[in-house]
């Protein structure tokens, strides 16, 4: 056991392991300096593809097709000098995330980046009152600020990624509060107050791993809340952060609208659609995430897959071996208008990815599936 002075002697940069208690970072003496003892990596771990855990199958089957159907029309919109990377792999480019949050802005006129929070749009100022520009953007700023890094509510092994969303506030929501959506829990905060504390409150009660000191999982309850049965899908349409997804983003979207509405009502899938801010991997443009409801037969094959992230505190991190509640999320990049009707029919009718599309896959725990595994890379 070493003293405070000797814990004082670690880098700076390492201080804030220390809010989340010794069980993750140790001091080790060797002569008279300290060393540090980290414990196994969370992303990183040599057996993953030799040995099932948390429950999952040996010999994992995950439906998937090598392409993607296309549509009849194969234009797309005009891009100018801005091109798609076609080049580069795209499979296992994905963001890191143990929970993505939605913050419902009504819009996709957000600033580059999105906790600057000022609308630049004239229409939009015309017509959406002053305080509730600032409520609904000073969400998105106090928010990113509580789970950025140097807050005591950030777990390096369990990042949080949070979006603004063109999806509505729920007309429920009292004045001044904002609608948060989260997954892989797939629910839906109707209406939470522009406050810090609240925002800390939603931090400790659903966006941290049980075994983190600050979790306090029992008290969702004590939020307004509805769980979301439906598929949804989300177009990256971040306009003033790369001009090919603002682009790319709001065409596809369209086409997905276009698509569904023309379904036979035999068989009809009951989607909600929507466009959402920067996410990672521009030049893969166009990007989507598919968030598929527990249910979802393809959701269930991906939760029998191994994860290539395991829990870094043990038994206590496992969650309950029945996920129907949760949803799983798959990445596709490179799409265009035309491979919509393919996705529609192969992924959320079908139950099966597109491997030609695929960025990566987040199972109903928030750990990124084992691509290598299931023979996708």
């Amino acid at each position: 056991m070493h003293s405070n002075a000797s814990i004082q002697r670690i880098p700076r940069r390492i201080q804030h392991f220390r809010s989340f208690g010794r069980r993750h970072l140790h001091a080790v003496s060797i002569g008279s300096r300290p060393r540090l003892q980290l414990p196994p990596s969370r992303f990183l771990n040599p057996t993953i593809n030799t040995l099932p855990i948390r429950g999952y199958s040996s010999t994992p089957n995950v439906p998937s097709v090598e392409s993607c159907p296309c549509g009849s029309d194969l234009s797309i919109p005009d891009l100018g000098d801005d091109e798609i990377d076609t080049k580069s792999s795209l499979t296992g480019v994905i963001t890191r995330h143990y929970r993505h949050v939605l913050i419902h802005t009504g819009t996709i006129d957000w600033p580059s980046r999105i906790e600057d929070g000022r609308s630049t749009s004239s229409k939009l100022k015309s017509i959406v009152s002053r305080a509730a520009k600032e409520d609904s953007t000073s969400i998105t700023a106090k928010l990113k600020a509580l789970v950025s890094r140097g807050n005591i509510y950030v777990d390096p092994f369990y990042p949080v990624l949070v979006t603004n969303t063109s999806l509505p506030t729920d007309p429920t929501a009292k004045e001044g509060h904002g609608t948060i959506t989260i997954f892989p829990d797939a629910v839906e905060i109707t209406s939470i107050p522009n406050s810090t504390e609240s925002l800390k409150s939603l931090v400790t009660s659903f966006l941290l791993p049980p075994s983190n000191p600050l979790s306090t999982q029992k008290d969702c309850d004590s939020f307004t809340a509805k769980k979301i049965s439906k598929p949804v899908v989300l177009t990256c349409s971040h306009g003033n952060r790369d001009k090919r997804c603002g682009i790319l983003g709001p065409a596809i979207k369209k086409k997905f609208e276009e698509v569904l509405s023309k379904d036979h009502p035999d068989d009809k899938i009951d989607c909600i659609i929507g466009d959402i801010s920067h996410i990672g991997g521009h030049k893969f443009a166009g990007n989507v995430i598919i968030h598929l409801p527990g249910g979802h037969p393809l959701s269930q094959a991906i939760n029998n897959a191994p994860a290539s992230t395991l829990p870094i505190s043990g038994p206590e991190d496992v969650k309950d071996t029945e996920t129907s509640g949760r949803s799983v999320s798959i990445w596709y990049g490179r799409v265009m208008p035309y491979h919509v009707e393919g996705i529609i029919q192969k992924t959320l009718k079908e139950g099966k990815i597109v491997k030609e599309l695929l960025r990566g896959v987040v199972n109903s725990d928030g750990d990124l599936v084992d691509l290598q595994t299931i023979g996708f890379k």
